[in-house]
C-alpha cells in the first residue's frame, strides 16, 4: 500500500492504523528525508530517520549523556537501536534512561513528520521491529499539536463535504490538552451536528474553525463521517470508523453501478416527492428519537457516499452526496429536540399561515457563487444551492419568529454560507446571533455585511441599530438611524427607535 501524502497525511494514516489495529512499517520520505514509524496493535511503537538532528547520538551530545569518544568507540555509525543497545551494554547508559530518551526521539520526530503535506508514503504490514525496545506514546496530543499548525488551505482540502455529521466521542481523550478554541467548538458539539453548521455556530473564521475540528477529529474528541481512506485489505479500501462502528467491510466495489444507480433512482423520486423531514427518512411526524435514529442509520449503511469512494468524481457518486446530504439535513433537526421544536412549529406555521404573513423574499440581486460555496467532489447545481439556501432561510426564519433561536442560527447560518451574497440571510443570521450576549459581536459582522450588500434597506439599518443599542454604542446607532430617516424622513421604525436613542444619552457623545 502506498500513496502521497497530499492526498492522505501521516495523521490520517496513523489513525487508520490505529483503528484497524494493524502491525507494520510506514515508510515515508519527503526530498532527501527519510522515516520508518513502526507499528503493532495499532500503536507506535519505534520510529527512525535520516535526519541528522533527530539521530539518537545527537540527543546523547546535547544532553550530556556520552561524549565523542564513547560514541566512537561504540560505533556511532551503527542504528539508533543498535547504538543504544551496545551503550547500554558498556554501562554508559541504564535501560530507563535509553527508554525515556527514545521515546522522546520519537516523538520528537513525528511532530516533524506530522506537519508533512508533500512526500510518499508505502505501508508494509509484513515489515516488523526486530529489536526488543518498545516505547510507550500516546500519540493524540501529537496529532492535534501537528493541526494547530497545518497550514490552513491544506486542511480545508480534507473536508470535501459541507454536510457531513461530527459527533461526540464515545470515550474522548483528556480534554486537559485542549486550547480554549478547541473546548469551545468542543461544547458545541452536544450531539450530531453537521459540519458547516459547527463551522458557523464555532466564533471562528471558517479556515481556523476547520483546522480545529480536524485536530479534534485526529486526536479523538469527535467523530466524523467523512474520513478518506487509505488503507487496503484484500485490495479494497476500508473506511476503518464504518467498520468498527458497523461490524463490516465498507466497500463500494460490492455494488455494481447499474444496481447502485436503481437503486438511488428510488431514493431520489422519494426525496423529490416528500414534502417534510419526516417523509425523507420515511417516519411519522410522532415518530419516537429511536425510530429516527434507526431510520436514519439505515439510509446511511445504504446511501454514505464514503461507502461509493470507487465512484468519486462520477455523476453517479454527486447525486449520492446530493441525496445524502438532504437525509443528513433531517436526521440535524430532527434528533435534536430543540431544532425538531423548531421545525414542528415551521411546519404548523406554513400550514396555518394567514395571507399576508409571508417570509422575507430575495432582492434578485444574489444567487449562490459555486466557486466559492463548494468543496471538491460537489457537484450541486448553483439553482439546487439556491433552493437549498432558501429553504435554510425559511426554516430559520420562522424558529426566529417562535423563539427557537439555536435553531434558527443554525439553519440561518446554513443559508448564509450557501448564498453569502444575499443581504436578507446575512441580516437575519444576524439577528438570530444577536440573541445571545456571546455572539452579539458576530452579529455585527452579519449585518454590516447585510447593509454593505443593499445600502438603501432601512430593514437591515434599524436591525443594525437596535444592535448597536444593545452593545451599548449609542452614537453609531443614531448615525445608522439617521440613515434611514435621511432617506425616508416618515419611516415609523426609524423615527421611533431615533427618540428611544436620544432618550438613553446624548448619541454625539
Amino acid at each position: 500500500m502506498n500513496g502521497q501524502l497530499n492526498e492522505h497525511p501521516l495523521a490520517e494514516l496513523i489513525r487508520e492504523i490505529q483503528l484497524l489495529r494493524l502491525a507494520g512499517t510506514m515508510r515515508l520520505q519527503h526530498e532527501a528525508a527519510k522515516v520508518a514509524v513502526y507499528f503493532e496493535a495499532g500503536e507506535v511503537i519505534y520510529a527512525a530517520s535520516n535526519l541528522r538532528e533527530l539521530r539518537l547520538s545527537e540527543y546523547l551530545k546535547k544532553q550530556g549523556m556520552a561524549t565523542a569518544e564513547q560514541l566512537q568507540e561504540a560505533g556511532n555509525d551503527r542504528s539508533d537501536l543498535s547504538l543504544a543497545a551496545k551503550l547500554t551494554e558498556r554501562g554508559v547508559l541504564d535501560q530507563t534512561t535509553v527508554k525515556n530518551l527514545i521515546g522522546k526521539q520519537v516523538a520528537d520526530l513525528l511532530r516533524v513528520v506530522l506537519l508533512w503535506t508533500e512526500g510518499s508514503w508505502q505501508f508494509d504490514e509484513r515489515a516488523r521491529l526486530g529489536d526488543s525496545i518498545r516505547v510507550k506514546l500516546d500519540v493524540n496530543p501529537l496529532l492535534l499539536q501537528a493541526t494547530r499548525k497545518l497550514p490552513h488551505e491544506f486542511v480545508a482540502a480534507r473536508f470535501s463535504n459541507p454536510t457531513e455529521m461530527i459527533r461526540p466521542a464515545e470515550s474522548p481523550p483528556d480534554l486537559n490538552s485542549l486550547l480554549a478554541s478547541e473546548g469551545f467548538v468542543l461544547t458545541r458539539v452536544e450531539g450530531p451536528i453537521q459540519l458547516n453548521h459547527l463551522v458557523s455556530l464555532s466564533g471562528l473564521r471558517e479556515p481556523e474553525a476547520l483546522n480545529v475540528i480536524y485536530g479534534l477529529a485526529l486526536a479523538g474528541f469527535v467523530e466524523r463521517e467523512g474520513w478518506p481512506s487509505a488503507i487496503r485489505k484484500g485490495g479494497l479500501a476500508v473506511d476503518a470508523h464504518s467498520a468498527e462502528k458497523q461490524g463490516e467491510t465498507v466497500s463500494s466495489g460490492e455494488t455494481s453501478v447499474h444496481t447502485l444507480a436503481t437503486q438511488l433512482d428510488e431514493l431520489l423520486a422519494r426525496l423529490a416527492a416528500a414534502s417534510s423531514h419526516y417523509e425523507i427518512l420515511d417516519v411519522t411526524e410522532t415518530a419516537g428519537p429511536g425510530d429516527i435514529k434507526s431510520s436514519y442509520y439505515a439510509l446511511a449503511r445504504r446511501y454514505h457516499p464514503d461507502r461509493f469512494h470507487l465512484h468519486a468524481g462520477t455523476p453517479l457518486h454527486s447525486s449520492i452526496e446530493s441525496a445524502f446530504a438532504k437525509i443528513a439535513q433531517a436526521y440535524v433537526t430532527l434528533s435534536d429536540p430543540t431544532q425538531r421544536a423548531g421545525y414542528n412549529a415551521k411546519l404548523k406555521a406554513r400550514r396555518n399561515r394567514p395571507a399576508g404573513q409571508e417570509v422575507p423574499q430575495s432582492s434578485g440581486k444574489a444567487r449562490p457563487d459555486r466557486e466559492a460555496r463548494t468543496g471538491p467532489g460537489n457537484e450541486s447545481s448553483p439553482e439546487d444551492d439556491w433552493a437549498r439556501a432558501e429553504e435554510s432561510f425559511q426554516e430559520g426564519f420562522v424558529a426566529l419568529q417562535q423563539g427557537q433561536t439555536k435553531a434558527a442560527v443554525v439553519n440561518l447560518a446554513a443559508a448564509a454560507r450557501i448564498a453569502p451574497g444575499e443581504a436578507r440571510f446575512r441580516a437575519y443570521y444576524g439577528k438570530a446571533l444577536a440573541g445571545a450576549a456571546d455572539t452579539r459581536r458576530l452579529a455585527e459582522t452579519e449585518m454590516q455585511a447585510a447593509v454593505k450588500l443593499e445600502p438603501g434597506n432601512s430593514t437591515y439599518r434599524i436591525m443594525l441599530a437596535e444592535l448597536y443599542c444593545d452593545l451599548g454604542f449609542v452614537r453609531r446607532a443614531a448615525n445608522e438611524v439617521k440613515r434611514v430617516i435621511s432617506a425616508d424622513p416618515n419611516n415609523a421604525e426609524g423615527l421611533k427607535l431615533l427618540r428611544r436613542i436620544e432618550a438613553t444619552g446624548n448619541p454625539s457623545q
